[in-house]
């Protein structure tokens, strides 16, 4: 079936076909009764047909035209097919608890987590009925996903991840489990949404700005990279004191929580630099 379609480098067209990791993802979505199964980019269904198996709705919105003719045609019990872009699909209009899996192309895979989860202070509608998610991504990209502070592959989309989920890497996937083949591996990524977001910030757009300002320049110590906020080098580092933070510390070592309690004693040295203009 895989060698009688014509695959398209352009939307990252790597299909998962090995029977086992297939199998493996879908028993780890633990889908219960009652949950409605979203899978991102189905392809011409390899997994789709074990997530069919679940016994429960399985919705796959694709953006291929020629795959959404495939999937229509092989009468899967169950499972129905979206022809659109899913990081313009509404998840709203879906029913239930959400199971969500996917084969992820590298180019897309930071803007699918933000249309599940949504950015830090503003979580997406659905995101409390999200109950897992099962991405498959490239390596490389998956130790970015579950990076630890000091890591040379933490980034702001970690810090992303750390605020709404946690995040762990199932297994690692070799070229081979793929038609076509690609050049690097792969590794399957389960994310399980918090109750509530890690952190309790007052001001989530503040704490953006200070995390982007902090990875713009990685080599740069934090407060070097802080220039947008016009504040004066002592009121930094007494910022930073007050946040128990070493001042010469760059963004890559400083955890959630760390990044949240230097955003709340910036934004308390900026209110009192406003109010003694």
């Amino acid at each position: 079936m895989a060698r009688a379609f014509h695959t398209k480098r352009r939307l990252g067209q790597n299909f998962l076909i090995d029977p086992e990791a297939l199998q493996f993802i879908a028993e780890s979505l633990a889908v219960e009764p009652g949950d409605t199964v979203i899978e991102i980019g189905p392809g011409i269904g390899f997994l789709t047909k074990f997530l069919a198996e679940c016994g429960v709705p399985v919705i796959g919105v694709e953006l291929d035209n020629q795959c959404v003719t495939a999937l229509n045609n092989d009468g899967m019990r169950n499972v129905s097919i979206t022809h659109g872009d899913f990081l313009k699909f509404d998840l709203a209009t879906t029913d239930g608890a959400l199971r969500i899996a996917g084969n992820v192309p590298y180019q897309i895979t930071t803007p699918i987590i933000a249309r599940l989860f949504g950015e830090i202070g503003q979580p997406k509608p659905w995101l409390d009925r999200i109950k897992k998610v099962i991405l498959t991504v490239q390596y490389e990209v998956a130790k970015r996903l579950v990076a630890e502070p000091g890591d040379d592959d933490y980034s702001q989309i970690t810090l992303l991840i750390d605020y709404f989920a946690t995040a762990r890497i199932l297994r690692k996937l070799p070229p081979q489990d793929f038609f076509p083949a690609p050049d690097v591996n792969s590794a399957i990524v389960e994310f399980v949404p918090l109750e509530k977001p890690a952190v309790n910030c007052p001001n989530p757009r503040f704490l953006r700005q200070v995390i982007k300002a902090g990875f713009s320049q990685r080599r740069k110590m934090i407060k070097n990279n802080l220039s947008f906020l016009h504040c004066e080098e002592d009121s930094l580092v007494k910022a930073f004191d007050q946040a128990n933070i070493n001042p010469q510390s760059r963004a890559e070592t400083l955890s959630l929580e760390q990044f949240a309690k230097l955003t709340d004693a910036l934004a308390e040295f900026d209110m009192r630099n406003r109010t003694h203009e």
